[in-house]
């Protein structure tokens, strides 16, 4: 693919922000989309976050602003998690307020898995978003309403992209994503299961780690996919 561009725009969830690999906060430099922007010498930028849905990803992108110049990577996620806006303000784990939330199962968030925010998922019950969650996920759990949404969300993204006549890469997250037209696999397998499948170093979390972002680069690079 041969394009202009001057910056490397990723969103996506975890894998794309870079958890675990020890410079997350705000994003790393070490994610496979951080290590094109190095190859191609450009700016770089990211709009993915922990445990975020497929609604939230596309919404980071819609309030991203100016997509000028951007040659934009978006690794989707497990089209289980499901992204809405609250009526209400919440703090997150970093004390700033917002409405968004992404429901997932067996969300971490909401079952004290992380220690050091205890704080944060007692807040999360106060405001009942744990009934929320088992609500929505005993009505509307199943995976034609999760592949329906994933699909709205990507397709939205799409229509974006192509009416900015911004560049992009779609990447699946899973392989529940791979036979989606135009979102790419790895080796015809989705991230998560291509660093299984290559037994690569993963975090206590299970995030991959450097190993595993050098290589998709590298593939991506090698297929002029960027």
């Amino acid at each position: 693919m041969t394009t202009h561009f001057n910056k490397i725009l990723s969103s996506g969830c975890s894998f794309i922000q870079g958890s675990e690999l020890g410079d997350e906060y705000p994003f790393s430099k070490h994610t496979y989309p951080a290590l094109i922007s190095q190859h191609y010498n450009v700016e770089y930028d990211c709009v993915a976050y922990p445990s975020a849905s497929n609604q939230g990803i596309a919404k980071s992108l819609f309030d991203y602003g100016n997509l000028s110049g951007c040659f934009v990577i978006v690794q989707w996620t497990f089209p289980s998690r499901l992204g809405l806006q609250l009526s209400y303000p919440f703090k997150n784990k970093h004390g700033q307020d917002q409405r968004w939330f992404d429901l997932a199962p067996n969300n971490w968030d909401l079952i004290n898995h992380f220690n050091e925010y205890r704080e944060y998922t007692e807040q999360l019950k106060n405001l009942e978003i744990d009934k929320l969650h088992d609500m929505v996920y005993r009505h509307a759990g199943n995976d034609d309403n999760f592949m329906f949404y994933t699909l709205l969300a990507i397709r939205a993204v799409q229509q974006l992209l192509v009416s900015t006549n911004t560049p992009y890469l779609f990447v699946a997250g899973c392989n529940a994503l791979r036979d989606i037209n135009q979102v790419h696999t790895i080796e015809g397998l989705g991230f998560v299961e291509y660093c299984d499948k290559k037994n690569f170093t993963k975090g206590k979390h299970n995030h991959p780690l450097h190993d595993a972002h050098k290589s998709v680069c590298n593939l991506i690079l090698e297929k002029k996919l960027v």
